[in-house]
C-alpha cells in the first residue's frame, strides 16, 4: 500500500526537480542560445524546399540552400519596396493637401481662440480681480505649483527619452549582427542537415526522436496556422477599410487601407493610429459627413476585427475559441500591452505541447 503511494510521489518529485533545472538552464543560456535556436527552425522550415531542388532539379545541396535562402531575402526585400512605394505615394499626396489642411485647421483653431478661450480668460481674469489679496495669493501659488510640476514631469520625460537614447540608437548594431548570425547559421544548418539528423539520431534515444519529430510538426503546424489567421485578418480588415473609404469618397483609398490594416497589427493601439487622429480633425475643421463616416468605419473594423479575431486564430492554430479568448485575457491582465503579443506565443505553445502528448507522457510517468 505505501509503495504503491510512495513511487508515484518519488517519481513525481524526480520529474519535478528536473523540470525546475531545465528552466533554471534555459534562462541562464537562452539569451546566448536564442539566435541558433531560431536559425534551426528556419532550417527545418527551408529544409524541404532545398531537398526538393537538390533531388529534382540535381543542384548542389550549397547552391540551392542559397537559392532558397536568397530568394525569401529577395520576395521580403519586394514586399518591403512596394509597401514603402505606397507609403511614399500616400505621403506625397498628404503633403500635397497639408498646407490647406493646415492653414484651415489654424483659421479654426483662431476662431476658437477669438470666439471661446479670450472671453472665458476675461471673465475668469475680472472674477479673479474681484476676489480679496489673500484668496488671489492661494491661487497665484496653486498655479505656480502646478506649472511648475508639469515643467519638472516634461522635464523629467525629456531627460529619461535622451538617457534612453543611446541604448535605443545600440539596438540597431546589435540586431544586424544577431540577423548576420542567424542567416549564417541557417545556411550551415540546412546545407548540413542531412548530417546534423543523422548525428542526433545517433546520439539520442528513439523515445526522444520522435517527441522531437513531434513537436517539429506541432510548431510548424501551429506557426503557418498562425500567420495563415494573420493574412486573413490583414484581407479582411482591408477590405472593410477600402469598402468603407471609397463609399465616403476618400481618395487613394486602396493605399490608405493596405497602410491601416498593417497598422492592424499594432497591439493596442491598431487602426487607432490612423483613424483616431483622423477623427479628431475632420471634425474640428467642420466636416461633420466625414466624421461620421469616418467613426462608423472605424467602429466596424474594430467591432469586425474583435469578434473574428480569437475564432480564425483558434481555428487556424486548432485551438478552442473561447481558450485562446482566456489566454487573452489573462496576458493582458499580467503583462498590459506585451501580453497580446505573447498571447500567440502561449496559444502555439499550449497547441504544439498537447499535440506532442508530453503532459500524457508525464503522468504516466509518474504513475509507473
Amino acid at each position: 500500500m505505501y509503495k504503491q503511494l510512495f513511487d508515484p510521489m518519488i517519481r513525481g518529485l524526480f520529474l519535478c526537480i528536473i523540470t525546475v533545472l531545465v528552466l533554471i538552464f534555459l534562462k541562464f543560456t537562452i539569451g546566448y542560445m536564442y539566435p541558433f535556436l531560431i536559425a534551426f527552425m528556419l532550417a527545418a522550415l527551408i529544409n524541404p524546399s532545398v531537398t526538393y531542388l537538390e533531388n529534382q532539379w540535381k543542384i548542389p545541396r550549397s547552391l540551392a540552400t542559397l537559392t532558397v535562402i536568397t530568394s525569401i531575402f529577395i520576395l521580403l526585400i519586394g514586399l518591403l519596396f512596394l509597401l514603402v512605394n505606397e507609403i511614399i505615394r500616400g505621403t506625397t499626396y498628404l503633403m500635397e493637401k497639408f498646407p490647406n489642411y493646415f492653414h484651415s485647421f489654424m483659421q479654426l483653431m483662431e476662431e476658437i481662440i477669438n470666439q471661446h478661450i479670450l472671453p472665458l480668460y476675461q471673465s475668469i481674469l475680472s472674477y479673479f480681480r474681484s476676489l480679496d489679496s489673500s484668496h488671489q495669493t492661494t491661487i497665484q501659488e496653486n498655479v505656480t505649483e502646478f506649472l511648475e510640476n508639469i515643467a519638472n514631469t516634461g522635464t523629467n520625460m525629456i531627460q529619461s527619452l535622451i538617457m534612453q537614447l543611446p541604448e535605443f540608437v545600440g539596438i540597431f548594431p546589435n540586431s544586424l549582427t544577431i540577423t548576420i548570425f542567424i542567416l549564417l547559421a541557417t545556411f550551415m544548418m540546412v546545407n548540413d542537415w542531412h548530417n546534423i539528423t543523422k548525428k542526433l539520431k545517433e546520439l539520442l534515444p528513439n523515445n526522444m526522436l520522435t517527441f522531437i519529430s513531434d513537436l517539429h510538426t506541432g510548431i510548424k503546424k501551429a506557426f503557418s496556422g498562425y500567420l495563415r489567421a494573420q493574412l486573413i485578418l490583414i484581407i479582411i480588415s482591408a477590405v472593410i477599410i477600402f469598402i468603407g473609404l471609397a463609399i465616403i469618397g476618400v481618395e487613394h483609398a486602396l493605399t490608405i487601407a493596405g497602410i491601416a490594416a498593417l497598422v492592424d497589427l499594432l497591439p493596442v493601439i491598431g487602426t487607432g493610429i490612423i483613424f483616431v487622429p483622423w477623427i479628431l480633425y475632420t471634425f474640428l475643421t467642420g466636416d461633420y459627413s466625414m466624421t461620421i463616416g469616418l467613426s462608423i468605419l472605424y467602429m466596424t473594423v474594430i467591432i469586425v476585427r474583435q469578434m473574428i479575431e480569437p475564432k480564425i486564430i483558434s481555428a487556424s492554430i486548432g485551438i478552442n475559441p473561447l481558450v485562446s479568448l482566456i489566454i487573452l485575457f489573462v496576458t493582458i491582465q499580467l503583462w498590459g500591452i506585451a501580453g497580446v503579443l505573447l498571447a500567440p506565443i502561449i496559444l502555439i505553445s499550449i497547441y504544439v505541447i498537447f499535440q506532442s502528448g508530453i503532459f500524457m507522457k508525464m503522468i504516466q510517468f509518474v504513475k509507473g
